[in-house]
């Protein structure tokens, strides 16, 4: 039987993080995962998200100067593109796994459950710790339908070596939106499924309607307010049935991919049996993520219940699980976090919609407007920029931020600070920016 201080499921960016730092301060670590070291992010998500990004950007930007000062035909070669990401992200499953041998941790393979709250099973043999630590990250979300089989998930996507004729996506949230761009700029005809009155539903609905719009003049058709019934191979192509208008449709296509969201990755671990509690969010925890019935147990990363599925959240939270289990007292405390989809333009937030600020009746007013027109955006001929600003009418501080735009990822962290720092709207356009830059912009908001 092999026994430890801690014990971490999941390695990726917070299980990774907890395991080093228990391990520099002396304690015996193992850690295990189901599938290869390294996590979703590394391999199936952000990271080569953005390497295969990176040849889109540089077709849209070529293709909105042509005429401005570049000629000639370019197109996106989808496999060279995917070579390019392959070769980043291949070796990130031995070179994590190297590291953390490295630094004493005891590393294994293979789905582990619980037996009870201080022992879990591998392979028939028992394995017991003082703590554990799960952060075994999402999973995609089951459609429950006729067919689900035939659906690709986002792990899926990254193995696509050839894009296909045509592609439908179940869901229009993060991973639709941008898988859907990804491929319709390299010549795929995609269509995106979803069941709400609007795409990328966190989203403020001013930023997040000029993106579709947008898509739909790229040639993306986005069917909404509509439920996908059943998936049905036929030969070697999909019929996708769906409802629309209390009639059933149908479209055919090469490829299907279950977009539809993310849940807690937990179901495996047999959490009943160390009576720890979940409900639909994941593991019920406390402010110093521990499972609020069984303390020695921690969750950290995308499967608490006080989790965003984003890997900068991830980090803060694993530190804080780290410096529990290391003998200092932290309880977590999350800034307002900024999100992002990279669709080209990017779509980006920050605090509260318009809604949220109406539920949470909040005193507020808004600042909006559709800076197309602007001289960053003309600059390179960008088809679209905008944004909408949610204010405190006593105070003016920053309540939410929302941009649509060719920077819009970065030009949202400028309001993460500034909120951060308790700024009001006055004092962060009061900031000298570098000019002409679209930091420099906020200025003009």
């Amino acid at each position: 039987m092999d026994k430890f201080d801690v014990f971490i499921f999941g390695t990726g960016t917070a299980g990774q993080l907890v395991a080093k730092e228990c391990t520099a301060a002396g304690k015996k670590v193992g850690i295990i995962d189901i599938r290869e070291y390294g996590g979703v992010c590394s391999q199936r998500g952000c990271d080569p998200k953005k390497l295969l990004l990176a040849s889109s950007e540089a077709f849209e930007l070529s293709k909105n100067m042509k005429t401005d000062g570049l000629a000639g035909e370019l197109k996106i070669n989808w496999r060279e593109a995917y070579n390019y990401a392959r070769r980043f992200t291949n070796d990130i499953p031995s070179n994590t796994e190297k590291d953390l041998k490295e630094r004493g941790v005891i590393c294994y393979h293979g789905k582990a459950k619980f037996k009870d709250s201080h022992t879990i099973i591998l392979d028939e043999k028992e394995i017991k710790s003082d703590y554990f630590v799960i952060a075994t990250g999402m999973q995609a979300l089951s459609l429950g339908i006729p067919g689900e089989k035939y659906a690709l998930t986002s792990g899926d996507f990254f193995n696509l070596k050839d894009i296909p004729e045509k592609v439908v996506f179940i869901g229009g949230g993060y991973i639709g939106m941008e898988f859907g761009h990804l491929l319709c700029r390299a010549g795929s005809k995609v269509t995106i499924i979803d069941k709400g009155e609007h795409i990328l539903s966190p989203f403020e609905t001013f930023t997040s309607s000029l993106l579709e719009e947008e898509s739909l003049k790229m040639g993306i058709q986005i069917i909404k307010n509509s439920q996908v019934s059943s998936i049905e191979k036929v030969n070697n192509r999909y019929l996708v049935h769906y409802s629309l208008n209390d009639s059933i449709h149908q479209i055919t296509t090469d490829c299907v991919f279950n977009t539809a969201g993310r849940v807690p990755s937990i179901d495996n671990l047999n959490l009943a049996q160390a009576n720890v509690v979940t409900n639909h969010n994941g593991i019920l925890v406390n402010s110093k993520l521990q499972s609020t019935s069984q303390s020695h147990i921690y969750a950290c990363g995308d499967i608490s219940n006080k989790s965003l599925p984003l890997t900068p959240l991830s980090s803060i939270e694993a530190k804080v699980v780290a410096d529990n289990l290391n003998g200092k007292n932290r309880e977590l405390s999350i800034p307002a976090i900024p999100s992002s989809v990279f669709t080209i333009p990017q779509c980006s937030g920050i605090g509260l919609t318009e809604n949220q600020a109406i539920e949470a009746k909040k005193l507020y007013h808004t600042i909006e407007s559709d800076a197309s027109e602007w001289f960053n955006n003309q600059r390179i001929n960008a088809p679209l920029y905008g944004y909408k600003i949610i204010l405190e009418n006593d105070s003016n501080k920053i309540l939410g931020a929302h941009i649509v735009g060719p920077e819009a990822a970065e030009q949202i962290n400028m309001f993460a600070i500034a909120m951060k720092a308790n700024m009001t709207f006055e004092e962060l356009k009061d900031v000298i920016f570098n000019y002409p830059t679209w930091g420099n912009d906020i200025k003009s908001f």
